[in-house]
């Protein structure tokens, strides 16, 4: 059992937490709905966490059978069990099959539009392993598509609609994280499969663009809230959360670059300082949705 959940990777479960985003923006809406409702629409966001979770996982165990001829030579990745063979093929495949049933049904009992991003989710995950991730910059891109995807399947499960600059700051933001994780790479010629990829991301100008990218995210931000105030969704004191914003991002780009941690965005997030933006961000927005009532 100790070998699938290595296979799983349990660490990157992490990315699909952004399913829950659309939640603490409109939690002001959920305190008007009835216990009820909110005990359904709660038990439909965990449904689809745990849907895009096994589709997750199921990426994962494709991508290293299909790479495990490199990944033997990766200092990390020759351990995992898939490469290292300590699952068998016939193991791999049931593991898959359990996870694919687990994966419908949960995004079924949810609704049908979380089965077609799942099922969207699974087609551009195969695209991914076979040829986007060869392609510089089209494998990034692609990867932020997986946050998008996690994002609006997050909106489908409670039902209320989200402000479209929260999309792009999904975009921009996971943008942000693969930049920095593809140059961290780069450096330490980690990315022994596809040299051409690692060569693009380690060429001089890409810490210009990662820094470029940190300042479009703040930028956005703003512009969030400010489209959030003029129309009377936000009160002013939302601005307050720009702020925590800024310095958590701004604060990922420091220990990233500083510490080499870029690599593994998991363990950046650890950071005690980051946790802690983390959590007064998110009593800011109950505070001031508290306020906006």
């Amino acid at each position: 059992m100790k070998k699938f959940l290595t296979s799983s990777r349990p660490k990157q479960v992490l990315k699909n937490f952004i399913i829950f985003v659309p939640y603490f923006f409109t939690i002001e809406k959920w305190v008007l709905l009835s216990p009820e409702k909110n005990l359904l629409l709660l038990s439909n966001m965990m449904l689809t966490f745990l849907s895009f979770t096994a589709i997750s996982i199921i990426g994962y165990q494709i991508n290293d059978f299909m790479d495990k001829e490199y990944d033997k030579n990766h200092p990390l990745k020759k351990n995992r069990p898939i490469v290292s063979k300590k699952i068998s093929i016939t193991e791999m495949i049931l593991f898959i099959f359990t996870l694919i049933l687990i994966s419908i049904i949960c995004s079924y009992a949810v609704g049908i539009n979380i089965t077609y991003l799942i099922i969207s989710y699974f087609l551009l995950s195969l695209g991914y392993s076979r040829i986007f991730k060869k392609i510089p910059i089209i494998d990034i891109l692609c990867i932020c598509f997986f946050y998008i995807l996690r994002m609006l399947a997050g909106t489908y499960s409670i039902e209320f609609e989200v402000s479209i600059w929260l999309y792009i700051l999904t975009f921009f933001a996971s943008l942000f994280i693969i930049l920095i994780k593809r140059f961290a790479e780069s450096k330490k010629n980690l990315d022994v499969r596809y040299p051409k990829v690692s060569i693009f991301y380690s060429l001089g100008f890409m810490p210009k663009i990662i820094k470029l990218s940190l300042f479009i995210n703040i930028f956005v931000y703003l512009v969030y809230c400010i489209s959030e105030t003029l129309s009377n969704e936000r009160n002013f004191y939302f601005f307050i959360s720009f702020f925590i914003f800024s310095f958590g991002i701004y604060r990922y780009y420091q220990l990233s670059s500083q510490s080499n941690l870029g690599e593994s965005p998991e363990d950046v997030i650890m950071d005690r300082y980051l946790i802690s933006s983390v959590l007064i961000y998110l009593i800011t927005l109950i505070l001031v949705s508290e306020i906006n009532l």
